[in-house]
C-alpha cells in the first residue's frame, strides 16, 4: 500500500514523533511505502509548515479558542477561512504522491492545537473516503486549558470527526473507555512500541565519549531523565531523589530541551539543582535525533544517553502511555517512577519491577537503588526481567500482529 503518515511534526524526540517513526519502519517491514508528511521534519518526507500547530495564523487562532471569550461563530469563521487554504495546499501534495491507499493521522483528529487542519483533513477524507487510522495520543479533555474553554462545541463536533472511514487507536485502556463513554467509539488499544530485536543498546566508538565529554566519571552512576523538561513531567522530584540519595558519585542527567508547555520551567529545576547542590547535568542542546558533529561538539541520540546511563528516573504525573517506560526496559535500566494512571492500569499488571516513589518520603527507594548498586547480580536479574516482559508485550513483532488486524478492518485495505 501507498501510506501516508500525518502529523503536527516528526522531528526531535517527543513521544508522537518517535511512535511515527516506529510505525513506520513496522510498516516498511510489512511491504508498504510509507510517506511522512508534516509542519516539521527532521528525517525525509514531505514538509508543509502549514501544518505546524505554531504556523503563525494557526498559532493565534488557538489562543483565540482557548484563552479567549469571543462567541464560537466568530472564531468558528476564522477556523473555517484558514481551513480552505490549508485543505487546498493538502489535496495538492495527496495528489502529487499518488493514489493514498490509506492515511495515519497522529493526534489531529484528538487534540486542538490546530483547528483549521482538523477541519480541512476532515473534508478530504470525507469527501474521498480516504481509509484512515486516527492514531490518538492524546485526547482534548485530558488537558486543563481546553476544559477551561468556553468553546465546547468545536471540540465535541471535531475531535474527534465522525467519519465512516476513520478507524480509532488508542494507547491506553483508559483512553478506551472514555473515547466510547463520551462519542460512542470503539478504539483498538495499540500502545508504545520499540524494536527489542535491534542492537541500539551495544555501546560503541561514539557513545563511549559521552561521558568524558560531559566530564562524567566511569565511577559515577549515571541516572538519566529522558523527558522533555515540561511540568507534568515533574522533575523536581528526580532531583529531590538525587538529594535523599546522598551519593556524591550520583548525577542527574537531564536529556531533553524545555517543551512548548509553560515555559520558565527549565530555569526552575536549574535553580532547585544548585539550591540543593546536587550534581545535576542538562544537556538537551547536545541530544537530538541524528548523530552529528557541531563546532567540534558531538551531538548525541537518545539511545546514546540511556546507553550511558545506570538508572532511569520517571516520575511524572501523567501520561498517555510512556515511551520512555518501554525504552528503559529496551536499554536494561532499573526505572525510579511515580506510579501514574496508565502504569497503573495497563503497565504495573504485566509483572514489571520497578522502583516507586511514594509520597515525599523517599527512603524505600534510597535504600533499594543503593541494594542494586551494591549487588551487580540483582541488577543484572531485575532488568533482564523487564526486558522479557517488555519484549513480549511491546516489541516491533507484538505490534505489528496487532496492524494487521487493524489493516483488516479497513474498508478498500
Amino acid at each position: 500500500m501507498n501510506i501516508v503518515f500525518l502529523s503536527f511534526r516528526i522531528a526531535g524526540l517527543d513521544g508522537v514523533s518517535l511512535e511515527a517513526v516506529h510505525w513506520k519502519e513496522i510498516l516498511e517491514r510489512m511491504g508498504h511505502k510509507v510517506t511522512f508528511l508534516a509542519g516539521e521534519l527532521d528525517r525525509s518526507g514531505v514538509l508543509l509548515p502549514e501544518l505546524h500547530f505554531k504556523w503563525p495564523y494557526v498559532y493565534q487562532i488557538h489562543e483565540r479558542v482557548v484563552y479567549g471569550d469571543e462567541k464560537y461563530e466568530d472564531v468558528e469563521r476564522g477556523i473555517f477561512t484558514l481551513a480552505g487554504k490549508i485543505e487546498g495546499k493538502l489535496r495538492e501534495v495527496l495528489r502529487h504522491n499518488g493514489k493514498v491507499d490509506l492515511l495515519i493521522v497522529a493526534n489531529i483528529f484528538s487534540l486542538p492545537m490546530h483547528f483549521p487542519l482538523t477541519v480541512a483533513l476532515s473534508r478530504i477524507v470525507g469527501e474521498y473516503s480516504i481509509p484512515t487510522i486516527a492514531r490518538h495520543h492524546d485526547f482534548w479533555w485530558e488537558r486543563q486549558k481546553y476544559l477551561e474553554s468556553s468553546l465546547f462545541k468545536f471540540f465535541e463536533n471535531w475531535f474527534p470527526p465522525k467519519l465512516p472511514t476513520v478507524k480509532h487507536t488508542v494507547i491506553n485502556s483508559i483512553a478506551k473507555a472514555e473515547l466510547k463513554k463520551r462519542y460512542g467509539l470503539d478504539a483498538d488499544i495499540i500502545s508504545d512500541t520499540f524494536d527489542f530485536a535491534s542492537n541500539k543498546a551495544v555501546a560503541d566508538s561514539y557513545s563511549k565519549h559521552f561521558r568524558p565529554d560531559f566530564e562524567i566519571g566511569a565511577e559515577d552512576k549515571v541516572f538519566l531523565q529522558p523527558t522533555r523538561i515540561v511540568p507534568r513531567k515533574r522533575i523536581e522530584l528526580s532531583i529531590e531523589f538525587i538529594k535523599a540519595l546522598n551519593d556524591p558519585n550520583a548525577v542527574l542527567v537531564i536529556s531533553q530541551r524545555e517543551g512548548d508547555e509553560q515555559p520558565g520551567y527549565e530555569k526552575k529545576l536549574k535553580k532547585l539543582a544548585q539550591e540543593t547542590g546536587i550534581r545535576c547535568k542538562f544537556i538537551g542542546d547536545r541530544v537530538n535525533s541524528q548523530r552529528k558533529i557541531i563546532s567540534g561538539k558531538r551531538i548525541y541520540t537518545l539511545w546514546d544517553c540511556y546507553v550511558n546511563a545506570d538508572f532511569v528516573t520517571y516520575p511524572t504525573e501523567v501520561e498517555g502511555f510512556g515511551n520512555q517506560f518501554v525504552e528503559t526496559m529496551y536499554f536494561k535500566k532499573p526505572i525510579i517512577l511515580t506510579p501514574y494512571p496508565v502504569y497503573k492500569s495497563d503497565i504495573a499488571p504485566l509483572g514489571f519491577e520497578t522502583i516507586e516513589l511514594n509520597g515525599a518520603n523517599f527512603g524505600k527507594a534510597v535504600a533499594k537503588v543503593n541494594s542494586l548498586i551494591a549487588d551487580g547480580q540483582e541488577y543484572d536479574r531485575l532488568v533482564e526481567k523487564n526486558f522479557k516482559i517488555g519484549e513480549k508485550h511491546f516489541s516491533y513483532d507484538s505490534t505489528r500482529e496487532k496492524i494487521k488486524k487493524l489493516l483488516q478492518t479497513l474498508p478498500s485495505v
